[in-house]
């Protein structure tokens, strides 16, 4: 499933995932794909993963319902960027809105035609590895256990905050969370009108924020309270609070406005009720293989004659899917300390099931893992596949160190590799040389936490200069990026916004968020780049470098200053600021190198010249946690995923569940901004005052907000507009600093081929489906030692 980004390493090397002619007489016994990880994976579990190591074998083990293939032309030659969308594990997707249009147990609008309830059938030959069949009743109950409230686990939102909301989904995984939640949760909560609610509610203390709601004075990052609002109790009765909040709203908005807005933005103390899960938008269709989901956003999964949008196979891929009887043997109760049950499923061989193309047949963590062909599976059946699925066996070593890596490529034992920066001018004119263009966007990641960051420091050590949002301004100005790209990777490039040109918009179109004038006017703006002096705004966004050494030394005096003068820091104390990843080899220590060094050179001619250092830290898997919870400073690591929804992908910036920056509240920091057409009733413009991550419920039309800016609903140029707005936003933080858009490098063995070496946004070279082999495994045995035993690979 693509809903959920993906925390994403940037300090060390990813395995990359070989593919697709072959010579007939070499290549009919056993075909082995060799890889290697320098971070082994902790679980695979559909459920629970949260780090991108752990999709490694996930890809393998799984199916898809719907699943994209290359779109050829008359004389059979693939179409560059094209694609289609082909049922896999499901064989019909069915719209069934009107069925629950009128259902008072979902939230379908009455009118609603489609896109809001879709009927899956799937296939009735789908089967674990052992054989035991798969129906629809597996699927609800992998989906009873993803939102277990008895667990809470990590995957369970994918199912509330993203593009693919279940009815209830949140509110079954929060029962007996006692919470704030605003008027409007809970009056649908509750099947209650406005004046019910406030009659059966009438004398429960409310909270708001007043700033919030009547546009108090925002300037330079702060707000001035108005002395009208200082005089209004924030925590009213409810009926007291309508009385006093409609009364100042009417000076504003109409009446009907002014009851929607206060539904909205006061809140009140509440407990999620208990809930049975047939009150949750999955249910079982009229036979063992349906699946019926209901839906609180619409989604276009269907195009308007019928068949499979692109957005079947990103938005809906799959589902989760566990296997139940071995995933109940799995449950770990909970430890002592904590409430939440937890499992052991997915994380060994023996606790792991596949229902996909390969299974795992051996695992040891932090060493290796094996899989091998899945025999019980539906797809090695289908006259379609002859021929494809070359790969019988898939083995992977977790190695760290890349010399020892390349040495084992060129003797033939592992079939792809990464071009490090040290060899590359050895490497990348090879023949067997592949550059890759990706959606991840490498980042420097600085600690939100400013009391990790106190609770850290040392006598004669401070850390809390970070917190100043001058020091960490500083630290990216002061941040060559050309340099580092040119220095720590292949074939990189400088990055300077949160996304980079494989993040589209408009998919069936080609639209790049990153293209559009608003995209380049927030990187300009953000980066200081006076668009009135260039003759065209490309020429002022080609003139981002993100780079001036003079200005960061400036900020880093001012900051200093502030918190000396605030006393954070002393006339002697150094500044240590720790750099952790999730490995330590010679590509991590050359960033946390390049890192330290623009560190020092940034406090150069500044009260702290001498008095700055950093530390290395290898934090193994747990590397993106430990960040989150405060345990160290600065890490460089990204997102991927979500690619073609720039909007839902704001969420890894904007939701504790998924930032880095986790101690930045997004929830207070307030945004005033115009959104052009924002009534798409009238297409009279909106201006507001909104908290980031209500501006961000907004443009996704989530349950609960406002406005319903979501795709389809606003027009495209206009919800790029606030996408920029809030990159804005998210950049002027410094939370995140991005570094890098990623173009990986590799070297491919000549056992292997590729469907095609032109990459293709949807297929990639195209997946073990489409790799093929030059060499079986015997026959490549003996190829290597007609070598010598080393592979020469620089031609």
């Amino acid at each position: 499933m693509k809903r959920k980004m993906i925390a994403t390493l940037g300090l060390a090397a990813l395995a990359t995932v070989g593919l697709a002619s072959c010579g007939e007489s070499n290549n009919s016994g056993t075909k082995t794909y060799r890889t290697t990880t320098t971070v082994s994976p902790s679980n695979w579990n559909a459920l629970t993963y949260q780090d991108n190591n752990d999709t490694q074998i996930i890809s393998y083990i799984g199916s898809n319902f719907f699943t994209f293939d290359y779109k050829y032309d008359a004389q059979g030659n693939i179409v560059d960027g094209d694609f289609t969308v082909k049922y896999e594990a499901a064989t019909k997707l069915e719209d069934v809105t009107t069925t629950y249009a009128k259902d008072d147990n979902y939230a379908v609008p009455d009118d609603a035609t489609k896109g809001y309830a879709y009927k899956i059938t799937l296939r009735n030959d789908l089967k674990w590895d052992d054989g035991t069949a798969i129906k629809a009743d597996d699927f609800i109950y992998t989906m009873q256990e993803q939102l277990n409230p008895k667990f809470l686990n990590y995957r369970a939102d994918s199912f509330y905050n993203g593009s693919l909301v279940l009815h209830n989904a949140e509110n079954y995984v929060k029962q007996g969370q006692e919470t704030q939640a605003t008027v409007s949760t809970v009056m649908a909560n509750e099947g209650k009108t406005l004046e019910a609610f406030l009659e059966a509610h009438g004398t429960q203390k409310t909270y708001i924020n007043w700033d919030y709601s009547f546009g108090a004075t925002y300037s330079n990052g702060a707000w001035t309270d108005s002395a009208e609002d200082e005089t209004v109790d924030s925590k009213l009765p409810l009926s007291q609070m309508y009385e006093v909040y409609i009364a100042k709203a009417l000076g504003f908005v109409d009446e009907a406005t002014a009851k929607q807005y206060f539904m909205d933005e006061v809140s009140v103390d509440y407990t999620f009720p208990e809930m049975s899960f047939d009150k949750v938008g999955m249910k079982k269709g009229s036979n063992d293989y349906e699946i019926v989901l209901i839906l609180d956003s619409s989604l276009s999964l269907l195009k308007d004659d019928g068949s499979l949008s692109y957005q079947a196979a990103y938005n809906l891929s799959d589902l989760p899917l566990v296997k139940k009887d071995l995933y109940e043997a799995n449950k770990v109760e909970p430890a002592a300390g904590s409430t939440l049950w937890t499992s052991t499923y997915n994380n060994s061989v023996a606790s792991t099931a596949s229902w996909g193309p390969y299974k795992l047949t051996e695992f040891q963590a932090g060493k290796s893992y094996t899989l091998v062909k899945n025999d019980k599976w539906f797809g090695y059946s289908l006259p379609e596949n002859k021929g494809l699925y070359q790969t019988d066996i898939i083995s992977c070593e977790t190695i760290e160190e890349y010399e020892t890596r390349l040495l084992k490529f060129l003797a033939g034992e592992i079939d792809d590799i990464g071009i490090d920066v040290s060899v590359s001018n050895t490497y990348k004119n090879s023949e067997q040389a592949i550059f890759t263009p990706s959606d991840y966007v490498g980042s420097m990641q600085l600690q939100s936490s400013a009391t990790s960051l106190k609770n850290r420091e040392k006598d004669g050590v401070d850390k809390e200069i970070l917190t100043n949002v001058k020091f960490r301004k500083a630290i990216s100005l002061g941040f060559d990026r050309v340099a580092y790209n040119q220095t720590c990777t292949t074939s990189s490039k400088a990055g300077f916004g949160l996304f980079n040109s494989m993040h589209y918009y408009d998919v069936e179109n080609g639209g790049v968020y990153r293209n559009t004038d608003a995209a380049k006017k927030t990187l300009c703006e953000t980066y200081g780049i006076d668009v009135s002096k260039y003759t065209s705004l490309d020429k002022a966004y080609a003139a981002i470098t993100g780079y001036d050494l003079k200005a960061a030394q400036a900020l880093v005096k001012e900051a200093y200053e502030e918190e000396l003068a605030k006393g954070t820091i002393s006339a002697t104390d150094k500044v240590v600021l720790t750099i952790g990843s999730g490995a330590q080899n010679e590509s991590t220590l050359r960033v946390a190198d390049f890192i330290t060094k623009s560190l020092k050179e940034i406090c150069k001619n500044t009260p702290l010249e001498g008095r700055i250092d950093t530390e290395f830290v290898n934090k193994g898997t747990k590397w993106a946690k430990d960040f989150r919870e405060g345990g160290y400073d600065i890490c460089t690591g990204g997102w991927t995923g979500a690619a073609w929804n720039p909007g839902y992908f704001l969420l890894a910036y904007l939701s504790p569940a998924y930032m880095y920056s986790s101690a930045w509240d997004t929830s207070s920091v307030m945004m005033k901004y115009t959104v052009t057409g924002g009534n798409t009733a009238t297409n009279e413009d909106v201006t507001d005052t909104m908290s980031l991550i209500d501006w961000y419920n907004c443009l996704n039309g989530n349950p609960g907000c406002k406005y319903n800016w979501s795709a389809g609903v606003l027009k495209d140029e206009e919800r790029c507009k606030l996408i920029a707005a809030l990159e804005k936003e998210i950049l002027s933080v410094y939370y995140t600093v991005p570094i890098s858009y990623s173009f990986s490098a590799e070297m491919i063995s000549y056992k292997i081929e590729y469907k095609s070496r032109d990459y293709n946004t949807f297929m990639s070279y195209g997946g073990f489906k489409y790799m093929t082999y030059n060499y079986d495994d015997a026959h490549w045995k003996d190829f290597v030692a007609s070598q010598g035993g080393k592979i020469d690979y620089t031609k």
